[in-house]
């Protein structure tokens, strides 16, 4: 695991609203932090058992489809966060994810959300409420204006 691990945590956006207590539970529980290698699925697209929420805190990894596996939808880097609708409402995967080099993300499944104490259940729930709207106003934006959309708001 990465000795900076508290400094990951620190500098990543998702986790800017928790305190330092939060954190330091968090850091308590290893098994909610996990290296992928490069050429790893993080997410398989169609998985039905799979509902993790990541937060990638080093690394990068791809968003493909089964349909098209060459096409790159998007770029999951430092500090995005993933898997939340699966997460959320427990659906099959909607695409996969692939480490693009060796990555460390932070991992929560579902049912160890509740296993936390309530006040780091309710930061979590109203951190991916928020990136949730960021994304919805995002998709307004690039609606009413598909050629500028790029600078819109980001996670």
């Amino acid at each position: 695991m990465y000795g900076n691990l508290p400094s990951l945590l620190d500098k990543t956006q998702f986790f800017e609203k928790f305190a330092d207590e939060e954190k330091k539970v968090l850091l308590g529980m290893p098994h909610f932090f996990s290296n992928y290698r490069a050429g790893e699925f993080l997410i398989r697209e169609n998985e039905k058992d799979d509902n993790a929420l990541f937060v990638m805190l080093k690394g990068s990894a791809s968003v493909t489809k089964n349909s098209n596996p060459q096409k790159f939808l998007d770029t999951m880097v430092a500090g995005n966060v993933f898997g939340e609708i699966s997460f959320l409402i427990q659906i099959p995967r909607t695409s996969n994810v692939i480490a693009l080099e060796d990555s460390f993300c932070f991992v929560l499944k579902s049912n160890k959300l509740d296993k936390l104490p309530l006040p780091l259940q309710v930061k979590f729930r109203d951190c991916l409420i928020n990136i949730l709207v960021k994304r919805l106003i995002h998709l307004d934006h690039q609606k009413a204006n598909p050629a500028v959309f790029e600078d819109d708001i980001k996670e």
